[in-house]
């Protein structure tokens, strides 16, 4: 099947989601070809090498998003029991510049970097080996990042320290938001990372300004992944988030003011917790307990926030099994291979 890269977004309504460009994985092939099946698919922007793997498998799955400014990459890898090397080609076709960091899995399906950020040119020698369960990459024109000359000075570097770990975080954040962004949203979620890229690369007043939207979005995404680790911790407080995150108190409460302030936010996602252990029919803990469990040391306190929340008693939600939406979705959609398009051949038409 064959998908067209600009043509794709120009024909859409611009209310319509964003679809991914590409979704394969190697999972389709034997075994044995599994990785020159992926090798193949990138043999336009590098060359790739299998350095060792248990059985001579490569179950990886890679995902391309098509920014119209910008292309996303999002890939998983085997892993540990597989290492592999990407060598830029010696005649490159393009020159565009990308970030990537490799992750691992944790706290379930949860990415964690293993590496800072860095930046990298396709035209300019590289070469890396990889043996982690995954990595993004972020492909922009060379023209789109207008830094030019101090640009080629800055070929293979590491973003370290603060500013590595807000690019790191606001690039997860983007691969999650991407599902949800619909394609009037893209110009804004380009110059947006654009801005923050610049700032990253370049720190000036000017920048940090210009960046300020990203960089709050990007805090508020941390402070969501600290507050879920450390929901059923009786010491989450506005005070320990703020010097865990090192934010004034004042720019936290600005941060979760449209979701009614930080402890609203805190108490709404114990609620949550408690409805979905209320649900589950495998649980037979007391009520009483399950409110104690979240946080919750008032049984009549608990009943009346449960209600007030989601219009029913903590008991009926029992009895009922309600799940709260009705909607039971699969932990991600089915893999499939495009044939025709490629990363190599969506780079070559990619503009700034």
């Amino acid at each position: 099947m064959n998908h067209s890269f600009n043509p794709t977004i120009q024909t859409r309504h611009l209310s319509e989601k964003l679809s991914c460009s590409i979704d394969f994985t190697t999972l389709e092939f034997p075994a044995r070809e599994q990785f020159d099946v992926f090798r193949e698919a990138h043999q336009s922007a590098a060359d790739g090498q299998l350095i060792s793997s248990r059985d001579l498998s490569f179950p990886a799955r890679e995902m391309v998003w098509d920014l119209n400014r910008m292309i996303f990459t999002y890939i998983k890898y085997p892993g540990a029991d597989c290492t592999h090397r990407w060598t830029h080609l010696k005649r490159p076709k393009v020159d565009h510049w990308y970030f990537m960091f490799p992750f691992q899995f944790s706290h379930g399906r949860v990415e964690r970097p293993t590496a800072s950020p860095s930046l990298h040119c396709l035209a300019k020698p590289f070469e890396f080996e990889i043996s982690a369960q995954g990595y993004i990459a972020l492909f922009v024109p060379r023209a789109l990042l207008d830094l030019t000359p101090t640009l080629d000075q800055m070929a293979n570097i590491q973003f370290d320290g603060g500013t590595g770990s807000i690019l790191a975080d606001y690039l997860l954040l983007l691969n999650r938001s991407l599902p949800e962004l619909r394609i009037n949203e893209l110009p804004v979620v380009v110059e947006a990372t654009r801005s923050l890229l610049a700032a990253c690369m370049a720190p000036s007043m000017e920048r940090l300004v210009n960046a300020r939207n990203p960089i709050d979005m990007t805090l508020l995404e941390r402070a969501r992944v600290l507050i879920d680790r450390r929901l059923l911790d009786r010491d989450l407080t506005p005070e320990s988030i703020c010097g865990e995150l090192r934010v004034s108190r004042s720019r936290l409460y600005r941060l979760f003011e449209p979701s009614g302030g930080i402890s609203s936010y805190i108490r709404r996602q114990r609620l949550l917790r408690a409805r979905d252990a209320l649900s589950d029919n495998t649980d037979t803990r007391p009520v009483g307990q399950i409110a104690e469990h979240f946080g919750f040391i008032d049984p009549s306190a608990f009943g009346r926030s449960f209600k007030h929340e989601f219009g029913i008693s903590p008991k009926d939600a029992r009895m009922l099994g309600w799940d709260g939406n009705g909607h039971v979705f699969p932990e991600e959609p089915p893999s499939r291979y495009f044939e025709g398009q490629s990363l190599g051949e969506m780079l070559r038409t990619l503009t700034a």
